[in-house]
């Protein structure tokens, strides 16, 4: 068959988004993003000034946590138009659990990826999986992304196939490119029970038409393979 997209991660931030690369692969073995992703940082606008990091942490400390999570983020290396601070994962987790707590809920996507991946603190994947589940309940579709790859993949939580395609059914269908992309991907895998190509196709041409372009990819190269 002809050759799909196999899936590596690079994050590349453009103002407010992280892109996801791929290179080509064998359509057999397509395989879903299983990688975490962050939540990437929003507030800086195009005609921002010079990063201050002690007026962000200002605002932190004032009660601003979109400030406390920015500021999480420039500490883990993600540069914020001129914020390039010294990576401290450990000021960094603080600064995610402080906005967290203060019911910022791409900030608990963050912390769940420094539990996720033990940056900051002890790895622990079962809070990693509480985190993801609390921003993906009010409405943050990354950490619905997130937590279905956990169950996907047995990761602080049981394995449970069917558990993750519920998870992202439920966020594709509020317009989440990644969550569409992997729903399809399990379809195509046989991992919902029989394979079914159409459901895949049609998932994958829901992460197309949601700006997810592994997913127009994918569809392509399904419709090829099936005019062979």
């Amino acid at each position: 068959m002809q050759s799909l997209v196999k899936f590596t991660q690079s994050f590349g931030l453009k103002f407010a988004s992280v892109t996801k690369r791929c290179v080509k692969f064998d359509i057999k073995k397509c395989k879903m993003n299983k990688f975490i992703f962050l939540a990437v940082f929003t507030a800086v606008s195009l005609n921002a000034a010079k990063c201050d990091a002690s007026g962000l942490q200002k605002d932190c400390d004032a009660g601003d946590f979109e400030s406390c999570d920015n500021l999480g983020l420039a500490y883990i290396g993600i540069k914020l138009e001129e914020c390039d601070l010294d990576k401290n994962y450990k000021k960094a987790f603080a600064l995610f659990k402080k906005a967290c707590d203060g019911e910022y809920v791409r900030a608990c996507v963050n912390l769940g990826v420094a539990y996720r991946k033990g940056e900051g603190v002890k790895k622990d994947e079962s809070k990693a999986v509480l985190l993801y589940k609390k921003a993906c309940d009010n409405g943050y579709l990354l950490g619905c992304a997130n937590l279905g790859s956990l169950y996907e993949q047995g990761l602080g939580v049981k394995k449970d196939a069917q558990k993750a395609g519920k998870i992202w059914r439920k966020a594709c269908e509020a317009k989440d490119g990644m969550s569409c992309f992997n729903l399809g991907v399990l379809y195509y895998n046989a991992m919902l029970g029989e394979k079914d190509v159409t459901s895949a196709k049609n998932y994958l041409q829901k992460a197309c038409a949601y700006g997810w372009k592994d997913g127009c990819d994918a569809a392509e190269a399904i419709e090829k393979a099936a005019k062979r």
